[in-house]
């Protein structure tokens, strides 16, 4: 399936650098480019695009506003000089952030990953009852939880989860070999995950702690998977790590 994408960027070599990378890139049909951040509103008005590589620094609107004010949001990737407005992005759900000057590797890491998360969404994966706050409330006797995603309600062991990836809008539940897709908030899941089994490691991430196989400086490896450890939960962590040692 290939993936419709629109940039909007008001510098030209900005435009063309992408224009390149995209044409690499065989799952993207890039649709159109936009010099502003009206123009791609006016053109996100008439036409459906999947992706969004958005500037934010725009003369009269920003990218920020524009996503703002779109009610229908494609998935989108910030391409900007300004790292300043990464809290916005995370706010907007984008899904990546790609600094300027943007290498071809960079650019492709976010691309596969928007990729992926598109057609997890063509799969239509739903929220655990419609919504994104509908995670039973509390801690619950049970060691299973129920989640909703592509038409089927999902029962899902506890033991049997390795790493929760926040995904824009969306939570991965990853489980062995599968990965179930369900829309909600990392944090509401946290409340009902029992501790000290389960743990924030990261803003986006949060871990099964009986499955981690190794640590290794900053990084967590859980199977295949590197989940990153951030400094604002490292102190709680390292301490349940050492509460565990037999020596």
């Amino acid at each position: 399936m290939k993936i419709n994408c629109l940039i909007v960027d008001d510098e030209l070599l900005a435009r063309r650098l992408l224009i390149d990378y995209v044409a690499k890139i065989p799952e993207l049909n890039l649709v159109a480019t936009c010099a502003s951040a009206m123009e791609a509103q006016s053109f996100l008005q008439k036409h459906r695009i999947d992706l969004l590589f958005l500037d934010i620094q725009m003369p009269d609107v920003t990218g920020i506003s524009l996503l703002r004010s779109l009610a229908n949001k494609p998935v989108t990737i910030f391409t900007t000089a300004y790292a300043e407005y990464a809290v916005q992005g995370y706010e907007l759900f984008v899904l990546d952030y790609l600094l300027k000057p943007i290498s071809f590797e960079r650019f492709f890491q976010a691309v596969s990953r928007a990729v992926e998360y598109i057609n997890l969404l063509g799969k239509k994966a739903s929220a655990y009852d419609g919504e994104a706050d509908s995670w039973p409330s509390g801690k619950t006797p049970n060691d299973y939880i129920f989640v909703k995603s592509d038409y089927k309600i999902h029962k899902i062991a506890y033991r049997d989860i390795d790493v929760i990836e926040a995904y824009g809008e969306y939570i991965l539940i990853f489980t062995g070999g599968q990965k179930i897709m369900t829309l909600g908030q990392l944090s509401k899941l946290e409340q009902v995950l029992p501790k000290p089994g389960f743990m924030r490691v990261h803003r986006s991430f949060i871990i099964n702690f009986s499955k981690i196989d190794a640590i290794q400086g900053g990084t967590i490896h859980i199977g295949q998977r590197e989940v990153p450890l951030s400094k604002g939960y490292r102190d709680a962590f390292m301490q349940l790590v050492q509460e565990s040692r037999p020596f």
